[in-house]
């Protein structure tokens, strides 16, 4: 089975490379027979923090990577071509694909004036997992997404990026029509991205979380202190982002 997690939130700084990653590393702590074999996209282009110099790389349950330019019709038919393949495969094997989208995609991809996109995004089983800062801005750019494409916005997951404050500072998502009809009365799911430590966060960079652990930074162990810190917050993560895989994709 192949089902593909598109990492959005649209405007930049709203934790998407982030959730990438601690997905990722979620699904890599899962025993061997039972984990998926991973693709990772990174489609942010202008800032590669999931597959640029440096991140993700093949291996250790990783099948591929690669970058992504969706903000073109042919990045999408590159995409579908790819998609075509590990439909193939997940034929006899679990598949997950997850794609960390760029900052202002919607505007280029998902205004209509790409007609491929939606189609391709049916073909992906695609789930979107919505970063959500506390503006307004944040909560129109999700309700503009199920305008264009409702059909592949039935089912989703909003991740709250408590970098933003907690969880009770985001009021105006709270109170919106938009909360009561895809959450409290449609199929969407609700999630808490915890805040890392500043300090924590700069150390790591875009290294993947597994390195860090596994051989520390630049070969040198990561401080007890923060390889605790880094422990603990990879836990909640998980844990926070884990319902989304029940969450069935659209299939109209």
């Amino acid at each position: 089975m192949l089902k593909t997690f598109i990492i959005d939130g649209d405007k930049g700084g709203v934790g998407k490379s982030l959730a990438t990653r601690a997905l990722v590393h979620h699904f890599l702590s899962q025993e061997e027979e039972q984990r998926p074999r991973l693709v990772v996209y990174d489609a942010d282009l202008s800032n590669p923090d999931v597959c640029g110099e440096g991140g993700l790389r093949p291996g250790g349950g990783i099948a591929s990577t690669a970058l992504l330019d969706l903000s073109t019709e042919s990045g999408w038919i590159d995409l579908g071509t790819k998609l075509a393949i590990l439909s193939a495969a997940a034929q006899t094997a679990e598949y997950r694909i997850i794609i960390n989208m760029p900052a202002q995609i919607g505007t280029r991809a998902f205004d209509g004036s790409i007609h491929i996109v939606s189609e391709v995004l049916r073909e992906a089983n695609a789930i979107p997992v919505w970063l959500l800062s506390r503006t307004q801005e944040s909560i129109r750019a999700l309700n503009y997404r199920l305008r264009q494409m409702p059909a592949r916005y039935e089912a989703g997951i909003v991740v709250k990026n408590l970098f933003f404050g907690s969880a009770d500072k985001f009021l105006l998502w709270q109170s919106d029509e938009l909360r009561q009809r895809l959450v409290d009365e449609g199929a969407w799911l609700e999630a808490e991205l915890p805040e890392m430590n500043d300090q924590l966060a700069v150390m790591i960079g875009r290294r993947p979380f597994h390195d860090v652990l596994a051989t520390g930074i630049d070969g040198r162990p990561l401080p007890y202190g923060y390889r605790l810190a880094l422990q603990s917050w990879l836990k909640r993560a998980g844990t926070a982002l884990e319902p989304i895989e029940a969450i069935e994709a659209g299939v109209v």
